[in-house]
């Protein structure tokens, strides 16, 4: 197992965070829970769902073509192995990645004709498997492809959807210089920044402001470039999974010139992005094409697992952290929401406003079953399985100032040497639901170093107490607590969450606590699915949002002032955007409404209208 956590060497663009190693991290709670059960469910039978994911796979010497689902799941096998201390999945996964450098080539490709998309899929893949058992073995892997590319990048530029997709082999070329200092890597980085596609210019400019479908009519976006470089060009930049492998390509490609045009690029394209096409769960609307804001469109899962990916990415680049609310908003909405609840299947789109799981056409270029939970989309189960195990991960991480900094507060434990001293940082809560975070450290001699808890935007006024001493978070993004700590040092971190409506399309609002969207559940019949409940509400701005938490803080609800909203209509299960002329109602008229976090509903209404009493 790696023990050794490794940041940006010269010349590469300094970084403040770096990820843990494999097994530093232990879930526990209710994610860890669900991680068994998809350890034991979804991943045991993947394989079977889509066979070039498995052992038939040309990665690992099969005759399936080389499919990144492949490498998706592997991905997703490692991270879980090292998450549960699940030895028997973890000579599972460690054999497969070693079938993939068996099967390498002597000039050093491999995948038999596999594409360089789906090979810089299993990059990443195999730098998982580098940190779950710190073989160098797997790190020559990645030279020897690396040596192969210098060579094949000269004699074939990457071109079309091979040139979309750099950024994992981008990352893969950074972790092996850091570890290594061949300089000869950045010379192939270098390459695959000049032949890959520029995102860092489309995000600073951005023209895509619009739904796709209102610039293209979608029999013409169906024509298979049939009309032409721009419609191909369209289909391919205003897809919400290239944007969102983008954004970490572009921080990327700034760590390795150095330069603050494409450094500055994620955070300048994401608040475009967000402005014409944010979800109120986190995502984009994309499905699979930008849509604009009206919560009738769609968010793909497969935009939302590679939104992650590039979020998880960018908080080893600099001023990264600040994507980390969207990161943990997306997860906890999209991702939750997007398997069934026995966690057996996967919904490929959700919506915010929901009436009806139907089988149809309902969003452009998606399939038949795209909104019911199924397992028949292979692209949207492949990209989720390895969401949640790198998700944990992710929940600490290592900083340069030989400290330790918290990004999430799901339960778990975290065990790493710090200045030669083995610290182990148990941290209890039921965050999401609550703010109230207990960690305690226990360490075998008393030791100094800084420790840092991210403060979410969305807290005010959040405090830690340690020792009876109380430490206020200032508008920064960490509370750094730097000190002499003592084996059994607890720290009560409280980070309030006070309720609060966002407003958003057509005059509508949504409501928030912490990282949490709140949805009125509709209940459906059994087999029909024909909506019984009445939605046509608006909410009140006026009235105050009540908080209603049981005994053991196991589940939340909000209670919100609503009047009638008049008519409302809807089509094939899908609402109508939400009306804007609301009739005149009194004080007197006021009905609370239950609301319930996002995730814990199937059917749902998100975005409401809203109404005031002061006109």
């Amino acid at each position: 197992m790696l023990t050794r956590t490794f940041f940006n060497r010269a010349p590469l663009t300094g970084n403040q965070l770096a990820m843990l190693p494999a097994g530093s991290i232990r879930a526990e709670g209710k994610l860890r829970e669900q991680l068994i059960t998809l350890r034991a469910g979804l991943l045991s039978s993947v394989s079977s769902l889509i066979p070039a994911a498995g052992p038939g796979s040309c990665f690992y010497g099969g005759t399936l073509p080389a499919d990144p689902a492949a490498a998706r799941v592997l991905e997703a096998m490692l991270w879980t192995s090292a998450l549960l201390a699940d030895r028997e999945l973890e000579r599972s996964a460690i054999s497969l990645a070693r079938q993939v450098m068996e099967h390498q080539r002597e000039d050093g490709s491999f995948g038999d004709g596999a594409s360089f998309s789906a090979c810089s899929a299993m990059l990443r893949a195999i730098s998982a498997a580098y940190s779950v058992t710190g073989e160098k073995a797997f790190l020559s892997f990645i030279i020897r492809y690396f040596k192969y590319l210098h060579t094949a990048l000269r004699d074939n530029p990457l071109t079309g959807e091979d040139a979309l997709h750099t950024a994992d082999t981008l990352a893969s070329g950074i972790l092996v210089y850091n570890i290594t200092g061949q300089k000869a890597v950045l010379s192939v980085l270098e390459m695959l920044i000049a032949q890959g596609t520029d995102y860092t210019s489309l995000f600073h400019t951005f023209p895509y402001r619009l739904p796709v479908s209102d610039q293209i009519a979608e029999d013409d976006l169906k024509a298979d470039g049939e009309k032409g470089d721009y419609i191909a060009r369209l289909m391919q930049m205003g897809s919400g999974v290239n944007l969102a492998e983008g954004l970490r390509t572009s921080a990327l490609t700034g760590v390795i010139t150095g330069s603050a045009k494409h450094t500055g690029a994620p955070e300048r394209g994401l608040a475009r992005i967000n402005r014409a096409h944010s979800a109120v769960s986190g995502g984009i609307t994309a499905d699979p094409l930008l849509g604009g804001q009206s919560p009738t469109r769609g968010v793909s899962v497969a935009a939302a697992a590679e939104m992650e990916a590039s979020f998880e990415t960018l908080f080893t680049c600099p001023d990264g952290v600040q994507f980390a609310d969207q990161w943990e908003q997306i997860f906890y909405n999209v991702i939750q929401s997007a398997f069934s609840r026995d966690l057996l299947a996967v919904q490929s789109i959700q919506q915010a406003n929901q009436l009806a799981l139907l089988a149809g056409i309902r969003f452009p270029f998606s399939k038949p079953d795209a909104a019911l939970y199924s397992l028949g989309d292979p692209e949207a189960l492949s990209a989720i399985l390895p969401v949640l195990p790198r998700f944990l991960m992710h929940q600490w991480m290592l900083t340069r100032d030989e400290g330790i900094c918290a990004m999430g507060y799901a339960p778990c434990q975290v065990h790493y040497p710090l200045k030669d001293v083995q610290v182990r940082i148990t941290v209890e809560s039921d965050y999401p639901l609550s703010g109230n975070v207990r960690i305690t450290l226990n360490m075998n001699r008393d030791i100094a170093f800084p420790l840092r808890l991210r403060i979410p935007a969305w807290s005010s006024r959040a405090t830690a107490l340690i020792q009876g001493e109380t430490f206020e978070a200032g508008k920064t993004p960490f509370l750094v607590l730097s000190r002499q700590w003592h084996d059994g040092d607890v720290i009560m971190l409280n980070l309030p969450m006070n309720p609060h409506l966002e407003s958003g399309y057509h005059q509508a609002v949504s409501v928030h606590r912490g990282p949490l969207l709140f949805s009125l559940a509709l209940e459906t019949e059994e087999d029909s699915g024909t909506l019984i409940t009445d939605y046509a509400r608006a909410i009140v701005t006026e009235e105050p949002i009540r908080v209603c938490v049981n005994e053991d803080n196991t589940r939340v609800h909000l209670e919100v002032g609503t009047v009638s909203a008049g008519i409302w209509s809807s089509s094939d299960g899908i609402a109508d955007p939400p009306p804007m002329d609301i009739p005149e109602a009194r004080p007197q008229d006021v009905q609370v409404l239950c609301l319930v976090p996002y995730a814990d509903t199937v059917l749902r209404i998100s975005v409401f209208p809203s109404y005031s009493f002061v006109r």
